[in-house]
């Protein structure tokens, strides 16, 4: 063969392979096409993946599916892609799925598995780096669970909706149910743009390093538990909402920490319908190692925040508002179980800035217009600004100034009777005093420490 023909044909060859991969899945294989199966050109993603309906799923929300999913399950310890395409598949359990297995659907929306029997659907353990994407899953068993993990190691839900049977309407049949449970040292779970909604617990953890983002909770009666008591439960919350209506038997807690636990770090995350929508800590339990609620909106109809029981809580540029007419406390903090924090520009809706009773005396509280802080360890600096501005003024309670560092740096009292006060070798205490001559004098105060 001539190098010329040789060229030719790789050239036809590079053609004809290029225009195959050009034809969608669909023109390959269609339900026009007689004696060829069709498969969905949804799975762009996966191309190994099995398709339940080749091992005799239905998908119409009327057959029992199960059975069909566990033998498009069975691959032994291999690579599994299992792939879910558009339907209603009604089962009694999940398979069993190894490491690193990938779980597909079209859509949380189209692609459903519904489970009406009390059990944990689909349950974990051990496994690592197992994928749940674009699917929902419905739970009407007054005490099932749809997704359990134990022992876990990075596994995902990216796109996943998961739904209980939880309704103010039959209050409480449904308390019991339980949307994801997080256990025994499970740790980088991560859901992303996902949504938990009408359980009785929406997800409920005893563990540390797992992460929610971008997702939403709806109408769970507790939308997240950190339980155990073990130092252990931690939950991070970024880009999160927390919804609910205005029956108080829909939801009491958005949030819940009942006893000792880990760190716990909310961010952008909003709270609206509970009747307390973040309860921290438990007076005799314990509570989270530290907590930090930052950019966050929280309302509430009793209580915004209760703040029981943390050794580090961290608040920082939060509004508090009210879901109903009557205002709520938007925050309330137990001073044995929290003797300290810090409070960085809270708003409340109800009134400029927060109560200043709010917080006990050990707190660091910087509002708008105020500061206060038990101590500062170290060089104070003020500094002087433009003009002849003072660096430091000290103000009654009608803001009158009664004392002021000049921007030169000298010493102001705007009071006669409020000169410096010293105190004698043999202690007692005197206050210099000014005529209007400008003759220097002193006035004797006792032995008593001057308090006014």
């Amino acid at each position: 063969m001539t190098d010329e023909a040789g060229l030719a044909r790789r050239s036809m060859l590079v053609t004809a392979l290029g225009a195959a991969a050009a034809l969608p899945l669909a023109a390959c294989a269609s339900p026009e096409s007689p004696g060829v199966e069709f498969r969905s050109p949804h799975v762009t993603d996966a191309p190994s993946a099995r398709n339940v309906k080749d091992f005799g799923a239905v998908g119409d929300g009327v057959a029992d599916d199960t059975a069909a999913l566990a033998r498009a399950a069975a691959v032994g310890d291999g690579p599994l892609v299992l792939y879910l395409p558009a339907g209603k598949y009604r089962v009694t359990a999940f398979p069993a799925l190894p490491d690193f297995a990938t779980v597909l659907g079209d859509g949380a929306d189209v692609t459903l598995v519904t489970c009406e029997t009390n059990t944990v659907l689909i349950e974990l353990r051990q496994r690592n780096r197992v994928r749940f994407s674009r699917l929902g899953v419905f739970m009407s068993g007054p005490a099932s669970t749809a997704v359990l993990l134990s022992h876990c190691f990075r596994c995902s839900f990216d796109a996943v909706v998961l739904r209980g049977n939880h309704l103010s309407d039959n209050h409480p049949r449904f308390v019991q149910q339980r949307g994801v449970v997080l256990e025994d040292n499970t740790g980088g779970t991560t859901f992303l743009n996902c949504d938990i909604n009408n359980f009785g617990t929406g997800i409920l953890t005893s563990c540390i390093q797992n992460y929610v983002t971008a997702s939403k909770l709806t109408s769970n009666y507790v939308g997240v538990l950190g339980t155990g008591s073990d130092h252990n439960a931690g939950l991070a919350l970024a880009n999160v909402e927390f919804v609910s209506d205005r029956d108080p038997r829909t939801t009491v807690h958005h949030i819940r920490v009942d006893g000792a636990a880990n760190d716990w770090w909310l961010t952008n995350v909003w709270f609206e319908g509970a009747d307390i929508a973040l309860s921290i800590g438990d007076a005799k339990r314990g509570g989270p190692a530290q907590f930090g609620l930052t950019n966050c909106k929280v309302a509430a109809r009793t209580i915004g925040l209760d703040l029981i029981y943390c050794r580090q809580p961290y608040l920082a540029n939060v509004i508090f508002d009210k879901d109903l007419e009557r205002p709520p406390d938007d925050v309330r903090v137990d001073p044995v179980g929290c003797p300290e924090g810090t409070a960085i520009n809270l708003i409340s809706t109800n009134a400029d800035d927060l109560r200043p009773g709010t917080f006990p005396d050990g707190w660091t509280v910087i509002g708008r217009d105020s500061m206060r802080a038990p101590y500062f360890a170290g060089t104070m600096v003020g500094r002087a600004g433009a003009g002849d501005a003072d660096i430091f003024q000290a103000q009654g309670p009608d803001n009158a100034v009664r004392s002021a560092v000049l921007s030169s740096g000298a010493w102001l009292s705007e009071r006669a009777e409020a000169g410096v006060i010293l105190k004698d070798t043999a202690g007692g205490y005197w206050r210099l005093t000014v005529s209007p001559e400008g003759a220097l004098g002193t006035a004797p105060l006792g032995r008593q420490r001057p308090r006014g």
